[in-house]
C-alpha cells in the first residue's frame, strides 16, 4: 500500500492547515480572536436513517452537500456532484448521458439496455428513480444532496447494493420568497431559472421552480457540419403542501426533464479501415449522421406523515415515465459505416408505508413496506452501413426489441437501542422478493451477431441485514462499527446478443464491514469524518463489449476495501475549507473466462482478470474547497472560492487494457463575486487550465472502432447574476 501522500507527491498545504490549524495571521487583539471563538461550523441535518438527525449522529459513511454548498462550488447539474465524494464518481459520454454509470466505493453497473439495473439507490424525495437516464438532472430547488456509501437495503425499499444517492429538495416556504438567476459563458452559455415560493393559505403553501440551459457545442465538426456536445434542456418542479393539522403533513410533488441536445456521446481515436483527422484530435468529430438525444423524465408524487400517537405513519405514492430516443454514428467518420438508432421507455409504480415509534424511552423502530412495479421497454434499429456493403445506398439491418417488467416487494426494518448513555445498538434487515420477466428479438441480417429469439422468467429472494454499534468518547466524538449485506437481482441480455452469448446473470450480493469516527474538534471550528471499510462482492454482474457483440457475465468474487476522510475547518473569521480524501484497493479476487476486447493485443490479455482492477474503481479521489468571505461596507460580502479535485487512473473494462482507460487527472476551477442585499453577481471559470482527460471508454472493433473515447468538458467561464425576493 502506497503512503496517504503518494498519489501528489505531498498534501496540499492547505489540507495540511485543515488538519492542523494555527492562528490566523489576520487576527488582531483578543477582540478578534474573540469573535473567531464564537464561529462554529454549522450542524448538518440528515435523513440518511429516514429520520432527521445530526450527521454526526448518523453511524455510516455519508455525505450531505447542500444546496447553497452546491451553489458556492457552481454545481448546475448531477454530473459532477460526485466529485467532490471520496471514492465516488460518474462515468462520461454515452456512460453518463443515458447508461448513468455511477460507482461508489468500486462498485458500478453499466446499463446498457433495459435487462439490467443500476447498483446505486437513487431517490428525489423518497421515489426510487432507478433508471440511468435520470440521473443527469438539472439541479434546481436543491435542500441538499446526501451520499450514502455502502450496503443501504434495511433503510430503503429498493437495490442499494452500493449506496444510495439521496436527493432532497426544498418545501414550500411559509412567507414569500423568490429568486431569479440567469448566466451567460462560453460557448455561448446560456441558463436561465427561476423559483418562488410561499403560503397559499394558513393551512396550504406551494412552490414552483423552472430552469432552461442552452449552449453551442464545444465538440468541433471538422467537415462543417454540427459542432456537438450542444446543451437544450429546460426542467420544472412544483410542489403543494397541506398542513390541515399539527400533526399531519402531505405534499403533492412533480417534476419533469426535456432534453433535446446533441452530444457527442463518445469520440473515436482508431478506426481500423482509414485514418481520418478527427482520430487524432480530442474534442473533434467526422460524422456523416446526426447525433442526438431526445429524453423526456417526468413523475409525480404525493408524501403524507400522520402523527398516529404512537409514533408517525409515512406514505409515499408515486408514478414516474422516462424515455429516450438516440442517434449516433459509431464510426465518427464521414463514411456510413454503422447507422446506430435506438431508445428506451420504462413506467414505474412505487408505492412506501412505514412507521416510525418508540419502543421505550431508549429504543426506537423504523418499519415498512415497499411495492414497486416497472414496465420496460427497449429498440434498436441499426444497419451496416453501404461503406462495407460496397453498394451505394444498399445497408443491411439489424434490429432489437426487448421488454423486462419486473415486479418487487420488500419488507425492512431498523431498530435503535439505547444500551447505555455512550453505547447504541441499531438492528435492521431487508427481506425482498423480486419478480422479472424478459424478453428479447434480435434480427440480424449482416451476420455480425446472428438471430436471437428468447423469453424467460424468474424470481429472486434475498434477505439483507446489518447490525451497528456507535459508541460516544465524549460530547465531541464518536465511533462506529457497521456491517452490512447489499444484493441485487438477476438480469437479462437484451443488448447485441452474439452466437454464444450468456443470456442471463445471477443476482449479486456484497458484504460490508466499516469502521468509522467522527469528530468535532477545536470548538466545533473543525469536523473530521473517517472511514475504513472492506467489502466482499460476489457474483458482480458485468456488461462489457467484446468482439463478438455485448457481454452479459458474472464475475466470481471481488475485493475491495479503502479508507474516507471529510473535514470541514473555520479558519479565522472569514475562511471555509472543505476538504474529501478516498483511497481504494478494488480488485478481481477471481473472474475466469474474462473475456477481451476485441482489438486488445494478445500479450495483454489474461485467462483470469484476478487481480486486475475492477471498472470505475480509481485507488486515490480527492477534493478540496476554499472559500474566502469578506464583508465590504456599505457594498456587501466579497465572495472568492477556488475548488480542486483529483482522480488517479481508472479503467473501464475489467482485462486493464492501458488503451481503455482514463488517466489521473485535476481540475481547478475559481469563482468569485459580490454577494449583496437581494442580488449577486459572480464570475466563474470551471477545468481552468483546460486539462484533457478521458471519462470512458470502449472498444468497438467489431464494426472497426477499435476504441471510442469521451473527453470531459474543456475550459468553460462565464457570469451568474441573482435576483432574490
Amino acid at each position: 500500500m502506497k503512503t496517504a501522500i503518494g498519489p501528489f507527491g505531498s498534501i496540499p498545504f492547505a489540507v495540511a492547515a485543515l488538519l492542523h490549524p494555527t492562528p490566523p495571521a489576520f487576527a488582531q487583539g483578543s477582540q478578534q480572536v474573540e469573535t473567531d471563538r464564537a464561529r462554529v461550523i454549522e450542524v448538518i441535518t440528515v435523513t440518511a436513517r429516514k429520520k432527521a438527525e445530526s450527521i454526526q449522529d448518523t453511524p455510516l459513511a455519508v455525505s450531505a452537500l447542500s444546496g447553497e454548498q452546491l451553489q458556492d462550488s457552481g454545481i448546475d447539474s448531477f454530473d459532477r456532484v460526485l466529485d467532490i465524494v471520496p471514492n465516488a464518481g460518474q462515468a462520461g459520454g454515452i456512460a453518463g448521458s443515458i447508461q448513468g454509470l455511477i460507482s461508489i466505493r468500486g462498485i458500478s453497473t453499466l446499463v446498457r439496455f433495459v435487462g439490467l439495473e443500476t447498483g446505486v439507490g437513487y431517490y428525489i424525495d423518497g421515489v426510487y428513480a432507478g433508471r440511468p437516464e435520470n440521473f443527469n438532472q438539472d439541479l434546481i430547488d436543491i435542500e441538499r444532496i446526501e451520499v450514502l456509501r455502502g450496503p443501504q437495503g434495511t433503510l430503503f425499499g429498493k437495490n442499494t447494493i452500493a449506496g444510495a444517492v439521496n436527493i432532497i429538495t426544498r418545501n414550500p416556504s411559509e412567507e414569500l420568497q423568490g429568486v431569479l438567476e440567469a448566466q451567460y459563458g462560453n460557448y455561448d452559455h446560456r441558463r436561465l431559472r427561476t423559483h418562488i415560493s410561499g403560503p397559499l393559505s394558513d393551512k396550504l403553501s406551494a412552490s414552483l421552480s423552472a430552469g432552461y440551459t442552452e449552449r453551442d457545442g464545444f465538440v468541433k465538426h471538422l467537415s462543417g457540419g454540427q459542432d456537438l456536445e450542444n446543451a437544450d434542456l429546460g426542467s420544472f418542479r412544483g410542489k403543494l403542501r397541506f398542513q390541515p393539522t399539527a400533526g399531519t403533513d402531505f405534499t403533492l410533488a412533480a417534476d419533469g426533464l426535456i432534453d433535446r441536445g446533441e452530444p457527442v456521446l463518445f469520440e473515436v481515436s482508431d478506426f481500423a479501415f482509414f485514418s481520418d483527422p478527427s482520430t487524432a484530435t480530442h474534442h473533434t468529430t467526422n460524422n456523416d449522421q446526426p447525433n442526438f438525444v431526445h429524453r423526456d423524465v417526468w413523475g409525480v408524487s404525493l408524501t403524507g406523515d400522520i402523527d398516529t400517537g404512537a409514533g408517525t405513519l409515512t406514505s409515499i405514492l408515486s408514478y414516474r415515465k422516462s424515455s429516450f430516443d438516440a442517434s449516433l454514428d459509431d464510426d465518427k467518420h464521414a463514411v456510413r459505416v454503422f447507422v446506430d438508432v435506438f431508445g428506451q421507455d420504462s413506467d414505474v409504480f412505487s408505492a412506501e408505508a412505514r412507521h416510525a415509534g418508540r419502543f421505550s424511552a431508549r429504543s426506537d423502530y423504523i418499519a415498512g413496506l415497499y411495492y414497486y412495479h416497472q414496465e420496460s421497454r427497449g429498440y434498436g434499429d441499426f444497419a451496416l452501413g453501404d461503406f462495407l456493403t460496397g453498394v451505394p445506398g444498399f445497408e443491411v439491418p439489424i434490429t432489437l426489441n426487448s421488454s423486462v417488467d419486473s415486479e418487487s416487494v420488500a419488507l425492512f426494518f431498523n431498530t435503535n437501542h439505547a444500551l447505555t448513555d455512550r453505547l447504541q445498538l441499531e438492528v435492521g434487515g431487508r427481506w425482498v422478493s423480486e419478480s422479472k420477466t424478459g424478453a428479447h428479438l434480435q434480427n440480424d441480417q449482416t451476420g455480425l451477431f446472428g438471430d436471437t429469439d428468447y423469453s424467460r422468467s424468474r424470481t429472486d429472494r434475498d434477505f439483507a441485514p446489518s447490525v451497528s454499534l456507535a459508541y460516544d468518547f465524549n460530547s465531541a466524538a464518536t465511533g462506529y462499527l457497521r456491517f452490512a449485506q447489499g444484493f441485487k437481482s438477476a438480469g437479462f441480455n437484451v443488448d447485441f446478443v452474439g452466437p454464444n452469448a450468456q443470456l442471463e446473470v445471477a443476482p449479486e450480493f456484497a458484504t460490508s464491514y466499516e469502521a468509522g469516527i467522527k469528530s468535532s474538534l477545536l470548538d466545533q471550528r473543525i469536523r473530521l469524518d473517517l472511514a475504513a471499510f472492506h467489502t466482499k462482492y460476489k457474483d458482480l454482474q458485468l456488461t462489457q463489449i467484446v468482439g463478438g457483440g455485448v457481454s452479459l457475465a458474472n464475475a466470481a468474487v471481488a475485493k475491495i476495501w479503502g479508507l474516507e476522510a471529510e473535514a470541514t475547518a473555520l479558519v479565522g473569521q472569514y475562511v471555509d475549507l472543505r476538504a474529501s480524501l478516498g483511497y481504494l484497493d478494488a480488485t478481481y479476487d477471481d473472474f475466469p473466462g474474462c473475456q477481451a476486447p476485441g482489438a486488445s493485443a494478445p500479450d495483454l490479455i489474461v485467462e483470469n482478470c484476478a487481480g486486475r482492477h475492477l471498472n470505475l474503481a480509481p485507488e486515490w479521489t480527492a477534493a478540496l474547497a476554499i472559500q474566502f468571505r469578506y464583508p465590504i461596507d456599505r457594498v456587501g460580502e466579497l465572495v472568492l472560492q477556488g475548488d480542486w479535485n483529483h482522480r488517479s487512473r481508472v479503467y473501464f473494462e475489467p482485462q486493464n487494457d492501458p488503451r481503455l482507460s482514463g488517466k489521473a487527472r485535476d481540475l481547478v476551477s475559481l469563482r468569485a463575486g459580490l454577494d449583496m442585499d437581494g442580488w449577486a453577481i459572480y464570475v466563474w471559470a470551471q477545468n481552468l487550465t483546460d486539462e484533457v482527460y478521458v471519462n470512458f471508454a470502449d472498444d468497438r472493433s467489431v464494426i472497426g472502432a477499435n476504441t471510442t473515447q469521451a473527453f470531459g468538458h474543456p475550459r468553460t467561464y462565464g457570469a451568474t447574476l441573482r435576483l432574490t425576493l
